[in-house]
């Protein structure tokens, strides 16, 4: 082949599994596909029976907390509690209490719609083991209460939620009790202008909070979750960079966290504000030549063991004006706290550098009071002023934390991805790690995450198979996405007086006794089992090319999900070792989507599948499948080679027309709005004198002449008749040649034979033209009619006499 058939040398090495630097990864295929068909039979709650104002405005959906079995809801202007261990084919609340606000009247009169002055239950935390805190926003005059964990019934007095809830549904709020305080997070004024960190209701402890207005500490954050873990509380969110705010309003992901013994600082420098307040930024993102981001925090998971190790994964997503798109990556809490002993970030310029340690003051501004670097120091309020200065104006630390391993666990494009959340224990091993994420559109994704330590993995090269994640190593080095399962029904979640994304999913609990996951939409809570091994049947290939470690072979029932009271001598193969692939033969997906053809090695049939005949094992050798395909593409080249030929061939000349017969006076000629183009270009005439017109005679009327302009009068007086007006010519100038003026004392022209019927000087030519030298012509254009008459001007108000019809052919059909 030739040069320019050959592909360049770049293009083949791009081919090449591992010859260039480590792609994107490629959004992974999902192995099965669960449909709103298979779903509809789903335990689903929209409200209560008979309750208007549910029906008519939907659940509106808040939080949900699951404790010792119960499931709390919180939504708008109810608390429903359900048991779980009850009856799994529905979901209906045991109990619910309704709390709505009072004053309503004030939140119209601060200019506030009628369905945002309800009472938006924000925060569900439990108090202790026999009671939970409760707040709401209270058409926007947010309030607090305590509840009974057993009876739902109320403890204790109200009390105000300022800095403990938001005034706006739409606002953010994390809250958690840790040794017998509420720490929250959220924002404390009606304009939502004052983002606060915040510790309260703290026996013999003043409250205390972040530094007000300051865009060092807080900067229009969105809080996603709090956790305590060793002596610290922390806070993970989502704000405005303000080291980055050349580039404009950049989100990026945050880590926070507080001292839990902080106790403020003293009365000259951070009375009753947060002394050990810190906050660095964290990374996930996709390593190569260029660093692709994802910096918008979505969700995290409470405390999890990944890799025998503790370790938190949060999902994340890009920037709200780019390409859809998210991440799951995890982070170990070693390394989150290690994290907080790096430099710290101060401004220089334009830029944001980092301190030199010698400028540090010591002990270090961020350790807690009586501990490491601090052990000398009894409370937060004996910190030397200049430490708590520094810690003041110094609150971001320079650099950011990566994930482990370097790179996401799963990643997913497209599509905007919205909840988390994590099962570290399945399979009947407790050994593999699996994701649930929820996104806008009403899926539920489930991944199942590599079995090895992402230190020991190799980074991904290419796609190797459908639903694995590439990589060129052990199969326990693949991410697989077993499942996408669509669960969002207009119909049956209606959400009228919700603003956003209805499908959006808004929650994700996992219940793992009962082996199911509970689905929150903003109109309604979905019942999903964990898995669907009754898909498979009988069919042993099915079951185990599934990968699934919530669903076991077992000989005498088939595919069944794991249970802790299972005989022995079950099956399963999550790890691919025993390298069984695709479904039982014939086996058709319908709903459910197929994992791929292939017999079944004991020739079990699934849901009722024909087994496959004889003739079905033949295979075609590979010599002659290469040659069919070869002899198929020669001959289709040759039969394009020859279809274009024939399309090439030269087009035959056709006859000149016909003459056009004569017509009488009175017969009207066709007119036609453009003349035929000329095959030939018309040969120039010879000169010669030009002949005088013959004379009228009296039944031979001349039309009559115009009026003309000065311009026009010259002419005439040169020789240079005016054209002829419309209506046929008359008889002596139909067998006259047509001829041009030439010399003399009009002026000079060129004359010549009467051409072809079939050329330009068939039609009656204009006389009213300027003589021109031979060398002075215009050359000839095919484009403009050459009958067109010379444009004069005239002081006349009548209209101007059009030209003389074109002598042209009958039309078909026409006398």
């Amino acid at each position: 082949p030739s040069a320019s058939q050959c592909p360049p040398v770049p293009l083949l090495l791009l081919l090449l599994p591992g010859a260039t630097a480590h792609p994107f990864p490629r959004d992974l295929v999902a192995r099965s596909t669960v449909g709103l068909p298979a779903t509809a039979s789903y335990p689903r709650f929209g409200g209560l029976r008979g309750d208007n104002g549910t029906a008519r405005l939907g659940l509106d959906f808040q939080r949900m907390l699951l404790l010792n079995g119960t499931l709390f809801v919180a939504a708008r202007d109810h608390i429903y509690a359900f048991e779980l261990g009850r009856d799994r084919g529905t979901l209906y609340p045991e109990r619910h209490l309704t709390w709505e606000p009072r004053d309503r009247e004030n939140c119209a009169m601060r200019g506030r719609r009628q369905d945002e002055c309800h009472n938006y239950i924000r925060v569900l935390v439990p108090r202790d083991p026999e009671t939970l805190l409760a707040c709401g926003t209270n058409a926007f005059s947010p309030l607090c209460r305590t509840y009974q964990v057993s009876s739902l019934a109320q403890v204790g007095e109200d009390v105000s939620g300022q800095a403990r809830c938001p005034f706006d549904a739409k606002q953010s709020i994390v809250a958690l009790f840790v040794d017998g305080s509420l720490y929250s997070a959220t924002v404390a004024d009606f304009q939502a202008s004052d983002a606060v960190i915040y510790r309260s209701l703290s026996p013999g402890r003043a409250p205390l909070r972040t530094l007000k207005y300051s865009s060092r500490w807080l900067q229009e954050p969105h809080f996603v979750q709090v956790l305590p873990y060793g002596p610290y509380v922390y806070f993970f969110f989502r704000e405005v960079a303000v080291e980055l705010s050349a580039l404009g309003k950049v989100l990026v992901a945050r880590v926070g966290r507080v001292c839990r013994n902080d106790r403020g600082g003293s009365p000259r420098v951070l009375e009753r504000r947060w002394t050990s307040f810190l906050k660095l930024r964290l990374h996930c993102s996709v390593p190569g030549d260029t660093v692709f981001y994802f910096d918008v925090l979505e969700a995290v998971t409470p405390p999890r063991t990944l890799h025998g190790r503790p370790a938190v994964l949060a999902l994340f997503g890009t920037q709200p004006n780019s390409i859809p798109g998210s991440a799951v990556c995890a982070f170990y809490l070693a390394d989150v706290e290690r994290s907080f002993e790096g430099p710290f970030a101060e401004p220089r310029g334009a830029s944001w550098t980092p301190v030199p340690e010698d400028r540090v003051p010591q002990p270090r501004p961020g350790c807690c009071a009586g501990m490491g670097p601090a052990s000398g120091v009894v409370t937060s309020g004996d910190f030397p002023d200049e430490t708590l200065v520094f810690a003041k104006e110094h609150p971001l630390l320079h650099g950011a934390l990566a994930p482990a391993g370097g790179r996401p666990l799963f990643t997913r494009t497209g599509t905007r991805l919205t909840q988390l959340a994590v099962d570290a224990g399945a399979g009947p091993r407790g050994d593999h790690t699996v994701l649930f994420l929820g996104a806008e559109d009403g899926r539920v994704l489930k991944v199942l995450v590599a079995t090895r330590s992402p230190e020991t993995t190799e980074p991904p090269a290419g796609t190797v198979g459908p639903g694995d994640t590439p990589g060129a190593g052990d199969s326990r080095d693949r991410t697989l996405l077993l499942e996408e399962i669509s669960l969002y029904e207009p119909g049956r979640c209606r959400a009228p007086g919700v603003s956003g994304v209805p499908s959006r999913v808004l929650g994700l609990e996992l219940h793992p006794p009962g082996r199911e996951l509970l689905v929150a939409f903003a109109g309604c809570l979905v019942r999903v089992p964990l898995s669907r091994c009754r898909r498979h049947g009988s069919c042993r290939r099915s079951c185990l090319a599934a990968r699934d470690p919530y669903c076991v072979w077992l000989p005498p029932q088939g595919c069944v999900p794991f249970s802790e009271d299972l005989p022995s001598g079950f099956q399963q193969d999550v790890e691919g070792s025993l390298g069984i692939s695709g479904t039982c033969q014939g086996e058709v997906g319908g709903t459910w989507g197929t994992l791929g053809g292939g017999g079944d090695e004991e020739g079990d049939l699934a849901h009722g599948v024909r087994r496959p005949g004889p003739g079905a094992a033949l295979a075609v050798p590979l010599p002659v499948l290469v040659g069919c395909v070869l002899g198929a593409f020669a001959l289709g080249a040759l039969g394009a080679g020859l279809v274009a030929t024939c399309c090439h061939r030269p087009a035959v000349p056709k006859a000149p027309p016909e003459p056009p017969a004569p017509r009488t006076p009175a017969q009207p000629p066709v007119p036609r709005l453009y003349p035929a183009l000329p095959r030939d270009p018309p040969e120039l005439p010879t000169p010669e004198p030009t002949p005088q017109p013959p004379a009228k005679t009296p039944r031979e009327r001349a039309p009559p002449e115009p009026r003309r302009g000065p311009q026009s009068a010259q002419l005439g007086g040169l020789g240079c008749p005016e054209p002829p007006g419309p209506g046929p010519p008359p008889r002596a100038a139909r067998e006259e040649p047509l001829q041009r003026p030439h010399g003399g004392p009009g002026g000079a022209g060129w004359a010549g034979p009467p051409p072809s019927s079939g050329s330009f000087a068939n039609r009656v030519q204009p006389r009213a033209l300027l003589a021109l030298a031979p060398h002075d012509r215009a050359p000839l254009r095919l484009d403009v009619p050459p009958d067109s008459p010379p444009l004069e001007r005239s002081l006349s108000m009548k209209p101007p006499v059009l030209p003389k019809p074109l002598l042209l052919p009958a039309a078909p059909g026409r006398p």
